[in-house]
């Protein structure tokens, strides 16, 4: 193969830390004003996709035996990647619709627990990976969850390489009230009927988190050793390290998304060299 090995970023981070909007974003200037030839993909689609498949097909997905028997038939693992590729084709509003409310968030959760659904993820990924190169993507932007692993194991079997590792965290609260449009009214301003919805989302994303750092396969966890910033505190270029550098990023404060996306854009394009 004469095409070059791309240069790979994970995204990665606690639930409803924003580093899916901050990653569209950071695709859209790579493309379109440094001219990269980029591929996004996005894994955790994989297990969204696969709680809406199962959920087609009457899975309980409160029972750990079904969801593995479901995970180890062929077939659906050959439906699972047809799916996908069906979802790169919606629209934004369709995939939102579909894929991204509060319930398939929580059982996205727990079908990524089970070790299979990470086997299946991480297969496809390879498979991406080998047709971005194929076709001369020469940046992929990973977006998804516990990929401190996964990035560096991709770059072991010489898919990529791996050149930066990023880590986004925010408060719940914050998070939450993002989500419903409520920034940047402060909490304890919010009437009691607005605080009720809050707190359920609270709860939702703490639950989620808290299953992510437990689950024994590829657990959710920041990166250990890695320097912490606030985004817009955010340096041009990270200490010095002997291997794939890495950065936890904090989005607890109120800023425009477009302006957020900034500092991230500025540090990737020192690795992107």
């Amino acid at each position: 193969m004469d095409n070059p090995l791309p240069k790979l970023i994970t995204f990665d981070g606690d639930a409803r830390s924003g580093k899916g909007t901050i990653v569209s974003l950071v695709k859209d200037y790579l493309r379109d004003v440094d001219h990269r030839k980029v591929m996004l993909i996005d894994a955790g689609q994989v297990f969204r996709v696969l709680v809406v498949m199962m959920t087609e097909d009457g899975i309980d997905l409160d029972d750990t035996g079904a969801i593995d028997t479901y995970l180890a038939d062929v077939r659906n693992q050959e439906r699972g990647v047809r799916r996908v590729k069906e979802v790169y084709r919606m629209t934004k509003a369709e995939r939102s619709a579909l894929f991204y409310t509060p319930l398939i968030g929580v059982n996205s959760a727990k079908v990524g627990t089970r070790p299979l659904s990470q086997s299946f993820k991480d297969g496809l990924l390879r498979k991406w990976l080998r047709d971005a190169r194929a076709e001369g993507f020469d940046t992929i932007l990973l977006d998804g969850r516990a990929l401190t692993e996964v990035g560096d194991a991709l770059e072991s079997e010489g898919l990529c390489n791996h050149v930066l590792g990023l880590f986004f965290v925010c408060d719940p609260v914050v998070s939450a009230q993002r989500t419903l449009g409520l920034m940047p009214k402060p909490y304890l301003e919010l009437d009691d009927e607005t605080k009720k919805r809050v707190d359920e989302l609270i709860e939702q994303i703490k639950t989620r988190n808290q299953a992510d750092r437990e689950r024994a396969i590829q657990p959710v966890v920041p990166p250990a050793g890695a320097p912490k910033y606030l985004v817009s505190e955010l340096p041009a270029k990270l200490p010095e390290t002997d291997s794939c550098p890495y950065v936890i990023i904090d989005r607890s404060i109120e800023l425009p998304f477009d302006t957020m996306a900034l500092p991230v854009i500025r540090l990737i394009k020192h690795y992107l060299k």
